[in-house]
This record gives C-alpha cells, structure tokens and sequence, in this order.
C-alpha cells in the first residue's frame, strides 16, 4: 500500500516540479540581469572621483553633504526620493513634508506620499545594519536593490499566491510574466529607484484578491465577501502609493464588473444571484473608500488636509470609490437581468454613487486640476533602461522608430486580449471564468488606452495583463482540460517572456567595457562640476539657476538650492526661473535675482531647458536677458567663472556657462575676467575679440593684464613683451594699490611668465600677506594652480595650514599630484 501511495503521489509531484521550472528559470534570469545592471551601476559610480569622506552627522552620510550614486539614465525622480529619504530619517520624522532645496529661498511642500520613503529607509536600515556605514550613505546604497527586491518580493508572492487560490499551472505563468514582461520589469532597476514600481505591485494586487473573491462566490462557505473587502483595501493602499496607476485600474474594474454582469446572460439569464454580485461590490468600495480615508488622513493630517490636489490619495477619490460600488450593485442585477424587489432603492442607490462618482471629475474641472491624469517626466519613457525610447506618444515612437524587437516585445503581450474575448463570449464558459476574465480583462482596456498617450503606461497595461493571464489560466489549467492546451499557453508565456529578457539583457557578459552612454557621462560631470561648485562657493553653499536637471543634480550631489526643478510641487520656483530668463532687461533680471538669493547661473550646452523657460515667458528667446547671456552681453553684476572638465571620453565638444553674481564691477575689471575666463577655457579666439575691447583702457593695469595673458595665450612674444612694457610703470603706485586680488594673481603670473622673478615674487607676497578663504574661492583652477606653482617655486607657503589645505583641495586630482 504504501509503495502504491508513492507511485500514485509521483506524477503529481513531477508535474509540479515541472510547472516550477518556468518561474524558476524567468527569476533566475532576472537575478542575472539585476545583477549585470547594479554591477555597471556601481563601476560607473567609481569612476573619475575622490571617495568622499564619511560623516555620520550629515544626513547624506558623506561630508559636506555629498553624494556618489550615478543613476541610471539620470532619473530625477530618484535623486528626489534618495534626497527626501535621508533628510526625514535626519530629521527624525515619519513623514516629510517640506524642503528648502527647491524654490530658494522659500523652499516648498512635499506632497508625494510616504510608502515608499519607509520603503527605502528600511532597506537602508538593513544596509547601515550589515554594512555599519552611516544611515545617510546607507539609504543611498539601498536605492541599489530597493526595487528589485520589490520585484522579487512581488514574484514570490505572486507564485505562492496564485498557486494557493488558483493552482499550478497559473501560478507557473504568472509569476514568469511578472519576472520578465517588457517594459513592466524594466521598472524595477537597480539604482533608478523610485515609486512607480511599488505602484504596479500595487495594481497587481489590487486584482489578484479580487479574481479570488469572483472565484469563490459561488460557495458561500468560503466567505467570498472577505475577498472583495480585501481587495479593495489593497486598491485603497494602491491609491495611497500611485493615484496615477490605480485609479485607472478602479476604472477598469467598474468596466470589468459591467461586462461580466451583461455576459452572465450566457449563463443564468433573469437568474436571482444579483444580490451576492451587490453585496460584493459594497464590501469592494467600502473596504477602498475606508482605506482611502484613513491612509489620507495617515499622510497628510493635521495641515495638508484642506487642499484641493488631486494628484495623490485624496478622500475624494475613497467618495468616488463608494459611488462605484452604490452604481455596481443595482447595475449587476440590471445588467444580469435578475429578478430582485427593492427597484426604487436601486434607482437610488445609483443615482446617489453617480453623483459621488462624478464628484471627482467637478473637483477636477472646478480646481483645473489634473488629478490622477497628470503627467510627469517619466510619462514620455518606455523604461528606465539604457536604450529604452522616448517619445511623446505610442504612434509617434512606430512612426520614428519602426517596428522594432522593442516593439514586439511591448506590444506583443497585448495579444492576450484576443483568447480572453473569446472565451468570454464563447457558451462553453463556465459562470466563474467568464465572470474572472471580464473583471481582468477591464482594467486591461482601460490601460491600453491609456498607453497608447503615454509610453510609460505600458508598463501599467502589462502588470494588468499580469491577473487576466492568471484569469485565463486557471481555466486551462482546470482537471480535464487538454494537455496540449496547457504546453501551449506555457510556450506563449515563454516566447513573450523570452522577448522581454532580450530587452532587459545590457548586452555584454563585461559591463565594465561597456562605452559610456550620454545619460552616464551627463551624471559624471554633473557630479564633477556641483562638487567644485560648491568647493568653491564655501560653507555658506550657493543657489544655482540651472535647467531643471541640473538644478536637481546640483543639489543632489553636493546640497547646493536651486529654483526650478521639475517637481510637480514646485509651481513657484519653475514660474521664478521663467521670470528671471525672460526678464527683458538685466535690471529686471537683477532684482528677481536679487530676491531669490541666487548666486551662480549654470548654462550647459547639452541641456537647452533654460531657453524652454525664456520661450514661456516672453514667446521667443529673443530679447530675453537669457538671449543676452548667450551673446555674452554680460551686465556688471555677472562674473563668469572657469570650470576645467574631468577628461571623460565621448564627452568632448560640450562646454558649461559659470555666472557668479558679484558687486558691480569696473568696466575694465569685468571685460579683463572675461578675457581670462575665455583664455582657461580654450576660446582664443574669442579672447583675442574681448582683448581688442580692453584697448579703449589704456591705463587701467587690471585691462593690460589682461591684454598681456591674452597675447602670451596666442603664442605672439612680440606683443606679449610689449604688453608686459607697458603695465610696468603701473605697478607701483595707486593703480597698483587698488589692483584687485584675482587680478594681482594675474599679474604676478604674467610677470613670472615674462621672466621678471623679483618682480613676480614682490606681487606674490602681496597676494599672501591679504590672502583668504573667500579669495582663494574666487580664483578660477588654472589661477589658483599657477598661484601655488609660484609659491612653491619662490619658497612662500601658505603660511595659515587651513587655507594651505583649502587651496590644494580646490584643485582637481590631477593637478593636485603635479604640486
């Protein structure tokens, strides 16, 4: 008997080994790719910098408020998330609600909800835990396995699931999609770490829940309202984390629910079974609407409760959600075509959920509020891998594009909708199924339409897909269904599957020898010039006006304030940044700037926003004061500063405009720092133009200096030695007195340069007798460097051992070693 046990027990236990391979082997690619990707990650992280100084005081971890991560394709939400992440757990708050680095010097409100903020600062607690590095540096190294950890907890949880309620072979493809469908899995990537991946998690299983509850209706003994009731509490924790990527699905379950009730005519027509299909829906709403409620008032009580924003969990949204329910239930047993008493409290019921249904949409005409509608900068991206296309919308990608293998791989899952239509309609449907796959094949609708605006919705139509492929195939998978039935959908999942892992795959076995892509060398410099910035801007930090990136990175990874940053919640700090670059006079211009506190104006060629910002403003980039900038009309007031790029292949040809906002200064005084900054940065040409101005100064010294570095630049001895003749006389005297110190820098330099050592040596003195830390800051790197290349030659230090220090770290790595 026993050996017969064993033998009748044997294929059951191959045939679920059998199934288990699938999953198995998709979340084990999934590892491989994860881990290809954290590994190039944290190579590029590595390169051309200093490892900072750990600071356990500092809420980045890192002295000075540094910060390393390069991220993936410059995700600036993840710089926010990160950011907010380590000044809450700073803070010791559990929530956050306003930071001062947007919209200097006001700062602005956070309304982004906290899920998951504790998401990332649990997996830092768990890093500082092992690691024993700060808690700042460690929130920073979670964002490198905080969602793909979310997916892997999403595929266990899935797979045991499904496996529980539904069986094997659902299980089996379930989970396999879950791990591997594009663009859902290239959500989920290691480094780029914010909240639209628990947000799909969150769709997910907002729908698995609810196809248990359909499936169990039919047996009262398995108490199928608990199943409604928690499904709509996972849809309210849903809304909570992403009201963009829930509602829909609400929508689309509404949908859902409508088909399943006019299709059950195929089953039970004139049936009475409306009543259960009312009592579910109810306890669905309730338990959503009373989530809602509470996690609203979770995030945002006591202060933030009288807004009208809509564009996070609101209670509007758990009245619209209770309006849903009041119009399923009398529309179920319309729709089935029941025989049910009550029909004047029907009419009621849904005329009351309509109104509260359309509550919402009033809200949002009556606030111009987009809600759960809105866009952001993520919604033109179709992942957040190397490669992934961006465009405007679905058809504008095939148009530019073509149908390429990224294509197929996105749009190919979709065909799903085809076997779920037919076995909806065809009669052989059982009741349960053809209620399970009406209900998932809703929100899947509802996502298709969306997606074909938005790129980024994509990934919302396959986590859907993710519950109408389990719908579908507890079906097949049913006793006596054919077994070719079941190998077959096995081998779809798997080809679109394989598809997938083609477009997550970086495509090397070393990405250390991969080329740097544009977003990686961006990030690299980005990092390079904010620290130098701030270096350079000292204790008191600087405010930057930059295109929105950059003013996120500017802050990110060295704590410098900026204005306009794309954060939906940043409306006044974008509309200040419009104002001061459309200015149409530099006095204008000065007085906003004035008022912002900025300090320095950040132009880099490679990113064009700022010319977005002056078009707004004034409806075209001419006249602007930002039109002026680019011609170089600079007003008195502006100092242009010289940054010496990292030499990073596949980077050259771009270059970045420094404005520093100074005390008016002499005409010639400013035309001769022009002239300077254009010689350091490589622009002789443009030099020699700046020096032919400087002619109509013919006694100024600070003017000759500069006419004397411009002539040695060009390599002409002949006028260099002239020039050098006759600022000579000028030395001594008032004009000498009243030299400023970066020019007096320049001077000796020039002096050194023409061979006059004791000459050189006496302006050197003068410079170290008066030298400090707010000086040494003003100097661009090649001044500084040769400043202490003729202290070194001379035999004068820096007699003070801090601004000693000071002025070496001022200095890049490179010419650092040379001294």
């Amino acid at each position: 008997m026993r050996n017969a046990g064993l033998l009748l027990s044997q294929p059951f236990r191959i045939s679920t080994l059998a199934w288990l391979v699938l999953p198995l082997v998709a979340i084990g690619c999934l590892a491989a790719i994860d881990v290809m990707h954290l590994h190039r990650v944290t190579h590029v992280t590595g390169l051309f910098a200093e490892p900072p100084q750990w600071d356990a005081g500092s809420p980045t971890g890192y002295a000075g408020g540094m910060r390393r991560l390069i991220v993936p394709l410059r995700n600036n939400d993840t710089y926010h998330w990160i950011a907010q992440t380590q000044l809450m757990v700073a803070q010791g708050d559990w929530r956050l609600r306003h930071v001062a680095y947007d919209n200097a010097p006001l700062g602005r409100p956070v309304e982004t909800p906290s899920p998951y903020r504790w998401w990332l600062a649990f997996t830092g607690w768990v890093d500082h835990a092992f690691s024993g590095e700060p808690s700042g540096a460690a929130i920073e190294n979670a964002a490198l396995f905080a969602d793909p950890l979310l997916h892997g907890l999403l595929i266990i949880a899935t797979l045991v699931f499904v496996a529980w309620q539904f069986g094997q072979l659902p299980a089996a493809l379930g989970a396999t999609a879950a791990a591997l469908l594009y663009p859902f899995a290239g959500w989920f990537v290691p480094g780029a770490a914010d909240d639209s991946g628990l947000g799909l998690l969150a769709c997910i299983w907002s729908l698995l829940p609810l196809l248990a509850g359909v499936r169990n209706l039919g047996d009262p003994a398995r108490q199928p309202i608990r199943w409604f009731w928690l499904a709509g509490v996972a849809g309210g924790l849903g809304t909570w984390v992403s009201v963009s990527s829930e509602v829909p699905v609400l929508g689309g379950v509404f949908l859902g629910a409508l088909i399943a009730a006019a299709t059950a005519r195929l089953d039970n027509p004139g049936g009475t079974t409306g009543a259960r299909w009312g009592a579910a829906w109810q306890a669905w709403s309730l338990g959503g609407a009373v989530t809602v409620l509470v996690t609203s008032l979770i995030e945002y009580y006591p202060g933030h409760l009288a807004t009208w924003q809509l564009r996070e969990v609101h209670p509007l949204y758990g009245l619209a959600w209770l309006g849903l329910g009041g119009v399923l239930g009398p529309a179920t047993v319309w729709l089935r075509g029941d025989k049910t008493p009550g029909r004047v409290r029907q009419i009621l019921s849904c005329g009351l959920g309509l109104a509260a249904v359309a509550a919402l949409p009033a809200a949002m005409a009556r606030f111009k509020n987009e809600g759960f509608l809105a866009i952001g900068t993520s919604s033109i991206r179709l992942a957040k891998l190397p490669g992934s296309p961006e465009a405007t919308s679905l058809l504008a990608w095939l148009e530019r594009d073509g149908v390429t293998a990224q294509a197929w791989a996105t749009l190919l899952p979709a065909l799903l909708v085809v076997p779920a239509a037919w076995m909806l309609f065809r009669r052989t449907t059982g009741a349960t199924t053809r209620a399970i796959v009406a209900i998932a094949l809703g929100p899947v609708l509802v996502a298709l339409i969306l997606a074909g605006k938005h790129l980024n919705r994509w990934s919302l139509v396959d986590a859907t897909l993710v519950a109408l492929l389990v719908g579908c195939a507890q079906a097949i998978g049913a006793p006596g269904r054919a077994g070719y039935l079941r190998w077959s959908w096995a081998g779809a999942v798997g080809l679109v599957s394989l598809l997938g892992f083609t477009q997550l795959w970086p495509g090397a076995t070393t990405t250390d020898k991969i080329a740097l892509n544009r977003p990686e060398l961006v990030g690299l410099i980005e990092r390079d010039l904010a620290n130098w910035l701030a270096r350079h801007a000292g204790p008191h930090g600087a405010v930057v006006l930059a295109p929105p990136s950059e003013t996120t990175a500017m802050y990110y990874y060295a704590g410098l304030r900026g204005l306009g940053t794309l954060a939906w919640e940043n409306e006044e700090g974008i509309r200040a940044a419009i104002r001061i670059v459309s200015a149409s006079t530099p006095e204008e211009a000065k007085e906003l700037i004035k008022g912002r506190g900025v300090t320095h104006l950040v132009i880099p060629s490679w990113d064009s926003y700022l010319d977005e910002y002056a078009r707004l403003g004034m409806g075209q980039l001419e006249g602007t004061f930002l039109a002026r900038l680019h011609a170089w009309w600079l007003p008195p007031w502006l100092k242009p500063v010289a940054y010496q790029f990292p030499v990073i292949p596949g980077f050259e040809g771009q270059s970045v405009t420094i404005l520093e906002v100074v005390e008016d200064q002499p005409d010639a005084a400013a035309l001769s720092r022009v002239a300077e900054y254009f010689i350091e940065t490589g622009q002789v040409g443009t030099a020699t133009a700046v020096s032919q101005s400087l002619r109509q100064f013919p006694a100024d010294l600070s003017a000759l200096v500069a006419r004397a570095e411009v002539e040695f630049a060009r390599g002409e001895m002949a006028d260099f030695n002239d020039a050098v003749e006759k600022l000579q006389p000028r030395i001594v005297g008032v004009a000498d007195r009243r030299l400023p110190w970066d020019r007096r820098v320049s001077l000796a330099v020039i002096l050194a340069q023409a061979k006059q050592m004791d000459a050189a040596r006496r302006q050197v003195q003068r410079c170290l007798e008066s030298i400090d830390e707010a000086k040494l800051r003003s100097l661009s790197t090649g001044s500084l460097y040769r400043l202490q290349v003729l202290c070194k030659a001379f035999g004068l230090p820096i007699a003070d051992p801090r601004l000693h220090a000071l002025a070496l770290d001022l200095l890049p790595p490179d010419l650092r070693q040379r001294l």
